[in-house]
């Protein structure tokens, strides 16, 4: 079965375009013909699923940098997450958050007794929160936040 292209409305494609205008040129030739396609794509309206890890790549820069909000205000930002969250990596680091708050719920309504953040390695932390009922430790990196651990006592 054929996977469904990711499609765009006007303003995911005005944004888009004015993106890898000022991409492109920037590019290496190893790298430039994939997004050439991706240009090619957001011009029709429709990203195959074969762009949409150059789309991801894309967002994630914009959006990281601060590119996003700098050059398209509050609005542009928005766009770009709310697409975002449309792609495979968007969806899947939903449903990490959602598995993260669901863990969270074992906390409702207690007291917390101890709460620490460690650094694993640069860029990767894990934060502990303790009540006298549950432990939930969350691994925060980079790519976003899950769950790392959840002990619940008897």
């Amino acid at each position: 079965m054929k996977e469904e292209a990711l499609l765009l409305n006007e303003e995911e494609q005005e944004l888009l375009a004015s993106e890898l205008a000022s991409l492109i040129p920037a590019l290496d030739e190893r790298r430039k013909g994939q997004f050439l396609a991706l240009a090619t794509a957001v011009q029709e309206g429709a990203i195959p699923q074969e762009l949409l890890p150059a789309l991801e790549g894309l967002l994630a820069l914009a959006l990281e940098t601060g590119r996003a909000r700098l050059l398209y205000r509050a609005e542009g930002e928005r766009i770009f997450t709310d697409l975002f969250r449309r792609t495979p990596k968007g969806q899947e680091l939903g449903s990490l958050l959602e598995e993260v708050n669901r863990a969270l719920m074992a906390l409702k309504g207690r007291t917390l007794t101890g709460v620490r953040v460690a650094m694993r390695t640069l860029g990767h932390y894990t934060i502990t929160l303790e009540t006298e009922e549950a432990t939930v430790t969350l691994a925060v990196k980079p790519q976003g936040v899950n769950l790392e651990s959840l002990a619940v006592g008897t």
